[in-house]
C-alpha cells in the first residue's frame, strides 16, 4: 500500500506541476485553455473553473492541457485570436517549454528545501574495500576517507557516487585525495572507469562499500562449509590458521585462496575462545575457483555510527547546492541518452512505471528526505525526457515552433502528421523496452 501511495503521489505531483506550467504560461500568453487533465482516457471526476474544464482521468500515466486550436475544429471568429495556432512562434515556444521548466523548478526547489531543512548522510569513508578490486589495487583501504575526486569535494557517499559517475567514460585515470587514519592525506589513482549509464552498482564494481563490516557472523548458509563446521550467527572470527584477523576483507581474501583446503578458525563465542576446523567449498567464480565458507558478516555498528553525518546549509548555500545538484544530474542524464544513441549501451537502464513505483515505495520507507530526493530526481528526468526532439513530446513541438520562427511559416500539416506517426512509433518502442526491463528486474522466471 505504501508503494502504491508513493507512486500515486509521485506521478500525480509531477504530472500536475508539468501540466500546470503549460497552463499558467498559456493563460498569460492569451491562449484559451479548454481542458486540464491529469491522466488519459475516460474522465472519472470533472469540475469547471472559469473557462477551463479540470478533470481526473482513468489512466494516470500522464496528463495534458488542451488549448483552443483551429486545427482541432471550427473556432468562432470572436475567439480566433486566442487560438494556440494563431500565436506568434515565441509564445508557442514559451508555452511548450513551460512544462519541462516547471519540473526543473520543482526539482531545484525540492533540493533547496532539503538542503535548508537538513538531511542525514554517510561520510565518504570506505567501510570495506574488496580484496583484489580496482579500489584495492589503487591503494585504498578500509577506513580511508575520500575527500575529493578529480578536485571535486566529496563530503558524503552520495557526492562520491555522483563525482565518480561524472568522470566515468572519459578514458583517463581518476585522481582521488584520500585521508588514511593515522597517516594523513595522500593521492591515489583509480584506473579509467568505463560506464555507459548512471549505474547504481558502480561503487560496488570498484570494490567499495559504505558499511564497515566486522568479522562477526550475521548469517550462516545452510549446508555450506561453515554450517558443516558448526559455525553460528554471533560467532566472531579472530584468527585464521593462527594468524590474527581483524578485517572482513582480509578474511574474505584468504578464504578465497583456500578452497578445498582444511583451515583452523579461532572463534569468540559468548566470551569464550574456541578453535574449529573447516574446509571451504571450492566454487567457480569467473575464470577461476575460489574458496567459500558460506557466511555473511555483520556491520560494525560502532564504526558505522561514526560514518553518519547531518548536513544542513543556510538559505543561499542551500540554493547553490541545489542548483549544482540539479545541473549535475541534468548533465548526467543527457550524457546517458547520448551514450545510448552513440553505441546503444545502457538500454537496460530505461525504466517504466513498475520501476518508478518500486523505487518510490523504497524511498518512502527510507524516510521523508530520501523520498524528496527521489522526487526531485524523477522531476529532473521528466523535464529532460520531455525536451528530447521526439514528435508528441514537448521537444518535438519545440522543434516545430523553432522551425516556424526561423522560416516565418508554420510546419505543414502533412509534415507534422508524419512526425506524429514517427514519434508515436518511437514512444511505443521506448514504452515496450521500459516495460520489458521492468519485468526483467522484478518478475521472477
Amino acid at each position: 500500500m505504501l508503494t502504491l501511495l508513493a507512486f500515486i503521489v509521485t506521478l500525480g505531483l509531477l504530472v500536475t506541476v508539468h501540466e500546470y506550467g503549460h497552463y499558467w504560461v498559456a493563460k498569460r500568453c492569451g491562449v484559451k485553455v479548454l481542458t486540464f487533465s491529469i491522466g488519459f482516457g475516460k474522465p472519472l471526476l470533472t469540475w469547471r473553473r472559469g473557462e477551463t474544464t479540470w478533470q481526473l482521468a482513468m489512466l494516470p500515466l500522464g496528463g495534458y492541457v488542451r488549448m483552443l486550436d483551429e486545427r482541432d475544429g471550427t473556432v468562432p471568429a470572436s475567439e480566433a485570436a486566442r487560438a494556440f495556432n494563431r500565436q506568434p512562434p515565441l509564445k508557442k515556444i514559451a508555452v511548450v517549454v513551460a512544462g519541462p521548466l516547471a519540473n526543473l523548478i520543482l526539482a531545484c526547489g525540492l533540493y533547496w528545501g532539503l538542503n535548508a531543512w537538513g538531511y542525514d548522510g554517510i561520510r565518504a569513508i570506505a567501510g570495506q574495500v574488496v580484496a583484489d578490486s580496482p579500489a584495492a589495487r589503487a591503494g585504498l583501504r578500509s577506513g580511508d576517507e575520500i575527500l575529493s575526486v578529480d578536485g571535486r569535494a566529496t563530503a558524503t557517499w552520495d557526492q562520491l557516487f555522483i563525482a565518480l559517475i561524472d568522470t566515468a567514460g572519459s578514458g583517463t585515470p581518476v585522481s582521488l585525495v584520500v585521508r588514511t587514519p593515522g597517516q594523513g592525506e595522500h593521492a591515489v589513482q583509480l584506473p579509467p572507469i568505463a560506464v555507459a549509464q548512471i549505474e547504481p552498482q558502480l561503487l560496488g564494481r570498484l570494490g567499495l562499500t559504505a558499511a564497515p563490516l566486522s568479522t562477526r557472523i550475521a548469517n550462516v548458509a545452510p549446508g555450506g562449509a561453515a554450517a558443516r563446521a558448526g559455525l553460528q550467527p554471533g560467532d566472531r572470527i579472530t584468527a585464521l590458521n593462527g594468524e590474527p584477523i581483524g578485517d572482513w576483507s582480509v578474511l574474505q581474501a584468504r578464504i578465497a585462496r583456500l578452497g578445498g583446503t582444511e583451515i583452523r578458525l579461532t572463534l569468540a563465542r559468548a566470551g569464550v575462545l574456541k578453535t574449529v576446523t573447516a574446509v571451504p567449498d571450492s566454487v567457480r567464480h569467473g575464470a577461476r575457483n575460489i574458496g567459500r565458507l558460506g557466511i555473511a558478516p555483520a556491520v560494525d555498528e560502532a564504526r558505522w555510527a561514526q560514518h553518519q553525518v547531518r548536513l544542513q546549509f543556510g538559505p543561499i548555500e542551500a540554493l547553490l547546492q541545489g542548483l549544482d545538484k540539479a545541473w549535475t544530474y541534468t548533465r548526467l542524464t543527457l550524457a546517458m541518452f547520448w551514450r545510448m544513441l552513440a553505441d546503444r549501451t545502457g538500454l537496460d537502464q530505461i525504466s517504466g512505471p513498475l520501476t518508478i513505483a518500486v523505487y518510490a515505495g523504497e524511498s518512502a520507507r527510507a524516510g521523508l528526505s530520501v523520498y524528496i530526493d527521489f522526487l526531485a530526481l524523477i522531476s529532473l528526468s521528466l523535464a529532460v525526457l520531455n525536451l528530447l526532439p521526439i514528435p508528441l513530446l514537448d521537444g518535438g513541438h519545440l522543434m516545430y515552433h523553432t522551425a516556424e520562427l526561423l522560416t516565418g511559416r508554420p510546419v505543414s500539416a502533412r509534415l507534422e502528421a508524419l512526425g506524429q506517426r514517427i514519434g508515436l512509433l518511437v514512444l511505443l518502442g521506448l514504452m515496450a523496452l521500459a516495460l520489458f526491463n521492468d519485468f526483467n528486474r522484478f518478475i521472477p522466471g
